[in-house]
C-alpha cells in the first residue's frame, strides 16, 4: 500500500464494501477507483472485476481481474472469475488456462475443480470428457455433499453412455439437495432411458408436486404416459411441457462461431434417439418440436436440417409438418420427412418385400372390434403389436386362437398390426437379430443378440452369460462381410437404395438359404455410445464407427471438410 496515503485508501475500500453490500453498486465503483487512485492492489482490481461484472460491463471487469492476477499471481479466486468471464466471452483456451492457474494456486479448493470440470465438459469436448471425470470425483472424494457435482458428473455419464452409473449421480444430487428438481428431472429421465417407466413417472410427479409449471417434467411425464400405452393423459403433460418450450439448444464446443443445425423433431414418442449423435466439435444443433412451432414464424437460423422424427406409423401429421417447414428453406435435409413417411411398417414391407433375397411380413392393420372374428381361421402362432411402438413393446405372440382375446386386452390403440410369425431358430435353437445402421447406403455393425427367446433384446439375450456367444458377435462387428457373405451385405444396401433414408436401422437374421429376415427398418433405432463392464468393450470400435460415419454424413452434407 502506498505509504502517504495508508489510511485514505483503507477508509475509501471500506466505503466501497459497504456500497456493495448495500446494494449501491456504481457508488462502490467510484469508492474503489478513487482508492486504486491512491494505492494499486490485487483486491480493489478484484472488486472492482466483481461489481462490474454484475453491472455487466464485461470489458471493464477483465481489465481488472486481470490486473488482480498481474499483482497477486497467487489469487485463485481472481484466476477464476476471469475464466469465467472469458468463457462467456467465447474465449474458451484462455479460460482453460485460467481455470488451471486457479487450481495451481488452490489445488484443494472445491469450487476451482467444480469450475475447471465444468468448463472441460461444457468447452472441451469429448478428448476433455475423462479429465472432467476425474476433477468431479477428486472434488466428491474431498466433499461427498456436493450435489452440483454429483448432478454435472451424472449429465457428463448420461452424455457418454453411462446410464447406471448416472442414475446412481442423480439419486446422490437428490440425497443431497432434495430441492434441486432439475437433478430429479434428470434422474427420470435416465430412468425414461432405461425403460423404468413405473420409476420415471414418479420422478416427474415429484417435480411436478414442487413446480406444477415445470416444463422438462412435463416432457417427461408425457413420455412416459405415452410409451404406457396412456395417450390422452400424455397429451396433456406434452401441451404443458411444449407449448411454452419448443426450442431447445445445443451450443458447439468450438470457439469460433459453428455451422448451425436445425433438428426438427415431435413432442410425440417416435423421435430418431439423435442425442448420442450430435457432433458438438463442428456444429450448434437447435432443436425444434414441431407441433408447437408457429408455421408463420421464422426458423431459427441453420445451414442443415436434421429430421429426427423418425416413425411414419405413429407421427404422419408431426412428419407432414415437417415438411411443411421445411418448405421455407433452401438447406439440405436429412432423413427427409416425405421419405421418412414411405417407411410406415405396412408400406415398408411391400416395398422390401418386392427385393430378391429378402424376406418380410406382410402385416394387416385391423380395427380392434374385427380382430377376434378376422383372425379365426389364419394360421397360428401369430403376431400383434400395437402400431407406433418399437423394440418389441406391446408385441404379443399368440400361439393358439383361445389366447386372442387376452392378448388383445393387453395391447393400446385402436388398431392392431397382425403378422405372421416366421420361426427363425439357428441350428442350436437359438435365435439370433443382427443390428446394422444404415449410414448414407452403407451398412455400419452395432450389435448381434443372441437368445433362447423369440423376443430377442440385447441385454436380456445370452450375451452376458456366454462369452462364446460374445466371440461370435465380436466376429460380426469386426468383418462383417466375413461373417455375413458379400450377397448378404449387396442385399442390405439393395434395401437400404429402395428404403431412400440418409440415415436408419435395420434388424434383420439369415436364414440358411441365405436370405435377409427383415424384422424392422426404421430411423428410430438408438445408437449410442457403449459403455458398462469391461466384456463389453470390444463392441466400442464398432459402434463409434456407425457413430463417426453418421457425424461425417453431416459434414458432407455441408460441404464442411474440416
Amino acid at each position: 500500500m502506498n505509504p502517504e496515503h495508508p489510511a485514505d485508501a483503507e477508509a475509501l475500500n471500506r466505503a466501497g464494501i459497504q456500497a456493495a453490500e448495500q446494494g449501491e453498486l456504481e457508488s462502490a465503483v467510484r469508492f474503489w477507483r478513487e482508492a486504486l487512485a491512491l494505492d494499486e492492489s490485487a483486491p480493489l482490481h478484484f472488486n472492482l472485476g466483481v461489481i462490474l461484472s454484475q453491472l455487466n460491463r464485461p470489458e471493464e471487469a477483465l481489465a481488472h481481474y486481470r490486473k488482480a492476477v498481474s499483482l497477486a499471481p497467487e489469487n485463485a479466486p481472481a484466476w477464476t472469475n476471469l475464466a469465467l468471464l472469458l468463457e462467456q466471452r467465447g474465449n474458451f483456451s484462455e479460460a482453460e488456462q485460467c481455470h488451471r492457474k486457479a487450481l495451481a494456486a488452490a489445488r484443494h479448493s472445491s469450487d476451482i475443480l467444480f469450475h475447471l470440470a465444468n468448463h472441460l465438459v461444457n468447452h472441451g469436448g469429448p478428448t476433455r470428457f475423462q479429465e472432467a471425470r476425474e476433477c468431479y470425483l477428486e472434488l466428491l472424494r474431498q466433499h461427498p455433499e456436493h450435489a452440483g457435482a454429483w448432478h454435472n458428473l451424472g449429465t457428463l455419464l448420461f452424455d457418454t453412455g453411462y446410464m447406471a452409473a448416472a442414475q446412481t449421480a442423480y439419486t446422490a444430487a437428490i440425497t443431497h439437495q432434495p430441492a434441486h428438481l432439475i437433478s430429479r428431472v434428470n434422474l427420470g429421465q435416465v430412468m425414461l432411458y432405461r425403460d423404468d417407466l413405473s420409476g420415471a413417472e414418479a420422478r416427474f410427479r415429484e417435480v411436478l408436486a414442487s413446480q406444477p409449471d415445470h416444463p422438462e417434467a412435463h416432457q417427461g411425464l408425457a413420455a412416459c404416459l405415452s410409451r404406457s400405452g396412456r395417450e390422452a393423459e400424455a397429451a396433456f403433460h406434452r401441451d404443458c411441457g411444449f407449448m411454452s418450450r419448443p426450442l431447445a439448444r445445443y451450443p458447439s464446443w468450438k470457439e469460433v462461431s459453428a455451422i448451425p443445425v436445425l433438428v426438427l423433431s415431435t413432442a410425440q414418442e417416435g423421435n430418431i434417439p439423435w442425442r448420442f449423435l450430435l457432433d458438438r466439435q463442428h456444429f450448434d444443433f437447435t432443436s425444434l418440436a414441431v407441433e408447437y412451432w408457429n408455421p408463420q414464424a421464422r426458423l431459427p437460423a441453420h445451414a442443415l436440417i436434421f429430421n429426427a422424427i423418425g416413425d411414419a406409423d405413429r407421427c404422419a401429421s408431426a412428419l407432414e409438418q415437417a415438411a411443411e417447414l421445411i418448405r421455407q428453406s433452401n438447406a439440405k435435409v436429412i432423413n427427409d420427412p416425405a421419405r421418412i413417411l414411405k417407411t410406415g411398417r405396412m408400406m415398408q414391407a411391400a416395398t422390401l418385400g418386392r427385393l430378391p433375397h429378402i424376406r418380410v411380413v406382410q402385416p394387416q392393420l385391423l380395427p380392434r372390434p374385427q380382430l377376434v372374428d378376422r383372425l379365426h381361421g389364419l394360421a397360428f402362432p401369430l403376431l400383434l403389436r400395437s402400431p407406433g411402438f418399437h423394440g418389441g413393446q406391446f408385441m404379443e405372440r399368440v400361439d393358439e386362437p383361445g389366447q386372442l382375446p387376452a392378448a388383445i386386452d393387453r395391447l393400446p390403440g385402436d388398431t392392431l398390426l397382425v403378422m405372421e410369425y416366421l420361426p427363425y431358430q439357428s441350428a442350436d435353437g437359438l435365435f439370433r437379430k443382427y443390428r446394422v445402421m444404415m449410414v448414407d447406403g452403407q451398412p455400419y455393425p452395432v450389435h448381434l443378440a443372441i437368445s433362447d427367446h423369440w423376443k430377442v433384446h440385447y441385454f436380456s439375450s445370452l450375451m452376458t452369460e456366454r462369452p462364446d456367444l460374445r466371440t461370435e458377435e465380436k466376429n460380426f462387428l469386426d468383418d462383417p462381410e466375413k461373417h455375413l457373405g458379400h450377397e448378404v451385405l449387396n442385399t442390405l444396401r439393395h434395401a437400404s437404395r429402395e428404403i431412400g433414408l440418409d440415415y436408419f436401422g435395420l434388424d434383420f437374421n439369415v436364414t440358411p438359404e441365405g436370405e435377409v429376415l427383415v424384422f424392422e427398418a426404421n430411423a428410430t433405432m438408438v445408437l449410442q455410445p457403449v459403455s458398462g463392464e469391461s466384456i463389453w468393450d470390444y463392441r466400442k470400435p464398432a459402434v463409434q464407427r456407425a457413430m463417426s460415419a453418421v457425424q461425417a454424413l453431416f459434414i458432407r452434407c455441408c460441404g464442411d471438410g474440416t
